[in-house]
């Protein structure tokens, strides 16, 4: 069995997808989602373009339709609230979103998931889920170097950050945003028992925006 090429530079990816990315994924890791071009900072069987999300091996307009980051954006710095040599190390949320507007052809959608700040105080102030859960959204899973949160976004920092960079029609996507959903939601810890609507109460305190590149 032939091991697929991990590409890393501008020109194998051009060579490798001549006509442009209609769906990329950044951040995929372990667990990359169907359909999707995937890019990520660390090397592995299921990482097609190896590189820093802040600085892709794209051309401009390059992906036409969607550019997909899920649980990344955490990962970044704030641009103001965060030291010199952090900025220059991990990167800000502001360069990541710039980077997602440059590659992206007029029309494409730029879509991320990321911990929603809010809604994890308000779980934490009503002891709605278990600490050491709350903990894991704030902070990070550990796992490794990457796996480390350096800023929860709010709805505001989406609509401020987003416009500042230039997208437009700005969504806020959450699939269960709808009161009755939210009422109904689970509060167990997803990972105590037969939890088979676990994946409502993590949803909540996820912020799911989009916008797309006039």
């Amino acid at each position: 069995m032939n091991k697929k090429k991990t590409l890393s530079t501008k020109k194998q990816v051009i060579l490798a997808y001549p006509n442009g990315i209609d769906k990329l994924e950044i951040g995929s890791g372990e667990n990359p989602e169907t359909g999707y071009v995937h890019v990520d900072i660390q090397a592995s069987d299921k990482v097609d373009i190896l590189a820093d999300a802040r600085k892709l091996p794209l051309p401009d307009n390059f992906v036409k339709k969607e550019i997909r980051a899920v649980h990344i954006m955490e990962h970044f710095c704030h641009p103001e609230f965060s030291s010199a040599q952090m900025r220059k190390d991990i990167g800000t949320t502001v360069e990541v979103l710039e980077e997602m507007y440059r590659v992206l052809a007029p029309g494409g959608k730029f879509f991320m998931v990321t911990p929603d700040f809010e809604k994890i105080t308000k779980s934490a102030a009503g002891h709605k889920v278990s600490f050491d859960r709350l903990q894991q959204w704030s902070v990070g899973g550990h796992l490794n170097m990457f796996d480390v949160h350096h800023w929860l976004w709010t709805h505001a920092d989406a609509n401020k950050w987003f416009t500042e960079i230039g997208f437009v029609s700005l969504a806020d996507c959450n699939p269960i945003r709808k009161k009755q959903i939210i009422w109904d939601l689970n509060w167990q810890d997803p990972h105590e028992g037969d939890n088979s609507t676990w994946f409502k109460t993590e949803w909540y305190h996820w912020l799911f925006f989009e916008g797309i590149k006039p």
